[in-house]
């Protein structure tokens, strides 16, 4: 699925232009928004699924295997939303509704007013579906809670994906995985360049036979490379420090290496902002014909890139 342009505001801000409009959202606003608040939105997007679901003589699909969740950060949330988001604009497209624009990840340590952002996006989004799917019935009150944190919000995030995992869109393949290991490599490339390391390392090649467990594991060494990076060397540091998720066992999958990636994608974004900060994280294109023993070849590669900083 291609990512879309950035909203202008977004792109004006990465400029350096100041937007003053009246009603225009400030700085102090955007201060004000807490993990209450996203979550009172990501309960709306749950309900909206559910909704869907009832309509459509649906269940949501159960990851009956899932480990507990490791406390997230606003970046973990902020690109689980983003997952959340192209798999709505996956249902929107093959119900005949057109795609809609995500915002670029931020230059600067994301907040939960990013987070809000995207959730209101996905929710308005899903409101749309509801005269294709049948539904009739108004939208659930959900009212502020109180004393949530970000772990919280990505735990209703991940519900909200399974829910959308039973609605019929595809499921998520190699090639898929293979486009944010890719994207992942892209950021890496650009903390070397801005660290003096500018010399080229080709995507390697050449395995073969491999599954999405070997992936995941060759994935979850590059997050603990990180780890050992931002918290050994001075100038990679990130709010929180790179964190370390409950490893899976048990049938590994391709959605489950796409969440690993994903996670190690935020933390990367956020080591990219505090060593290069200039510029956005770009998205690869859709890919095509990959099969794990690819995605294995780009994560190792992403390993070596990682094991060149300091």
């Amino acid at each position: 699925m291609r990512e879309k342009i950035a909203p202008l505001s977004r792109v004006l801000a990465a400029m350096g232009i100041v937007l003053v409009l009246a009603g225009w959202p400030g700085e102090a606003d955007a201060e004000a928004i807490t993990p209450d608040d996203v979550y009172r939105v990501t309960g709306k997007i749950n309900g909206e699924l559910a909704l869907l679901h009832e309509s459509n003589d649906s269940i949501p699909a159960v990851d009956t295997n899932a480990p507990d969740l490791a406390s997230r950060r606003p970046r973990h949330v902020l690109q689980k939303a983003r997952e959340v988001m192209l798999k709505v604009q996956l249902l929107r497209k093959i119900n005949g509704l057109a795609e809609s624009v995500l915002p670029p990840m931020p230059l600067r340590e994301v907040q939960p007013a990013d987070v809000k952002e995207m959730v209101e996006l996905i929710r308005r989004d899903l409101v749309a579906l509801r005269s294709i799917f049948g539904v009739t019935k108004a939208p659930i009150s959900v009212p502020r809670p109180a004393g949530k944190t970000p772990t919280d919000v990505y735990g209703d995030l991940v519900r909200a994906s399974a829910q959308l995992d039973g609605l019929g869109i595809p499921r998520i393949v190699p090639n898929d995985v293979y486009r944010v290991a890719l994207t992942i490599i892209g950021d890496l490339d650009k903390v070397r360049s801005a660290r003096g390391s500018p010399e080229p390392v080709p995507v390697q090649s050449g395995s073969k036979d491999k599954q999405p467990s070997d992936v995941y594991a060759k994935a979850f060494a590059l997050l603990q490379a990180l780890k050992t990076l931002a918290s050994e060397n001075p100038g990679f540091e990130i709010p929180g420090g790179v964190v370390l998720l409950n490893r899976r066992s048990g049938r590994i999958e391709p959605t489950h290496v796409m969440d690993l990636l994903n996670n190690i994608l935020a933390e990367l974004s956020a080591i990219k902002v505090k060593v290069e900060g200039r510029s956005f994280t770009a998205f690869a294109p859709p890919q095509a014909g990959k099969t794990p023993s690819h995605v294995y070849d780009a994560v190792s590669t992403a390993l070596v890139l990682a094991g060149t900083l300091e």
